[in-house]
């Protein structure tokens, strides 16, 4: 299983961040024997700004007396149109003398993401979720190429994240722009490491990860709509309306989503800006991240603005 699905594991934790956007504020329960899901609210959001940094993908990083950089933000999925972005960039990779993504996958992160995804003490995913809930994770998972073998010591906020894509298979724009770097004279790094990325998720109580599962099952239909909404604002560089469309769901308690959220968009918006800061220093570095990281007052576009960078866009 570990070689043939190695691509896929990859990618569910890559996708991470896109992953809580549509599901932001849905909030199920399980009893013991059934599954029940919620209705949820809708209401629209505004995006709050700054209005600069509401659309756009492609960005000049520039700062007097550095070589310019870019930051490009990707969405982690498999579509065509998607894909068509990689055109738009290739120049400005080729220039480029570093690139730079979330994280890059090492030879030794297989083990790690085990570790991380699947129970290793003799605990069963249909040991800590009800039956219904169990039988409908697998229906869901089996579009995935995966089998019962395969979900049955997954953890649960495993299941959710993979099924919180479309199930394509094949590499995502972020993999492609890898790819491509290394064919030419870039040098890859990573802003982050996997175990850092999965932490976000392995560190949530086993109640709130059967939470999210029971959401994303519940509101299957609704998710795969949502996507296709959400691919479509991508490629016209509405970040603004990526910000907005994600946050239109809301129930009674959302404390489990502002969480998460927090940590694995908020916490690490700062974290990288962080550490594009040496890098962004030595100049002519291209930095992919995944768009929802960009906009807001919290993005990474305005936190380099803080930084004396200046931020143009490019398209």
């Amino acid at each position: 299983m570990w070689r043939r699905n190695w691509n896929w594991m990859m990618t569910t934790l890559c996708r991470s961040v896109v992953a809580i956007i549509p599901l932001l504020f849905w909030a199920g329960v399980v009893l013991p024997s059934e599954l029940v899901c919620r209705p949820l609210q809708i209401s629209e959001i505004p995006y709050p700004g700054p209005d600069e940094f509401g659309q756009g993908l492609l960005w000049k990083v520039s700062r007097e007396g550095l070589p310019p950089s870019y930051v490009f933000g990707t969405i982690h999925v498999v579509e065509r149109h998607v894909s068509e972005q990689l055109d738009k960039v290739r120049a400005v990779l080729a220039a480029s003398e570093v690139f730079v993504m979330e994280a890059v996958p090492g030879p030794d992160d297989i083990a790690l993401m085990r570790r991380m995804m699947f129970f290793d003490d003799g605990t069963r995913l249909q040991d800590v979720i009800s039956a219904d809930l169990y039988t409908q994770t697998l229906m869901v998972l089996r579009a995935y190429h995966l089998m019962e073998n395969d979900v049955a010591t997954m953890k649960p906020w495993a299941a959710y994240l993979t099924m919180s894509y479309p199930a394509e298979m094949g590499m995502v724009l972020d993999q492609q722009l890898l790819h491509l770097a290394r064919t030419g004279e870039a040098a890859a790094r990573g802003l982050e490491s996997m175990e850092e990325l999965g932490g976000v998720f392995n560190s949530l109580s086993l109640a709130d990860q059967v939470r999210l599962l029971t959401d994303a099952v519940c509101h299957r239909e609704i998710l795969e709509g949502d996507f296709a909404k959400m691919i479509s604002l991508y490629t016209e560089g509405d970040l603004a309306g990526l910000f907005s469309y994600g946050q239109r769901y809301s129930f009674d308690d959302n404390t489990v989503y502002e969480n998460l959220t927090d940590k694995i968009l908020t916490r690490r918006n700062y974290r990288m800006v962080e550490r594009m800061q040496p890098i962004l220093e030595r100049g002519a570095a291209f930095i992919a991240i995944g768009a929802l990281h960009l906009p807001g007052a919290e993005g990474v576009l305005a936190l380099l603005e803080k930084h004396d960078f200046e931020i143009t866009r490019v398209f």
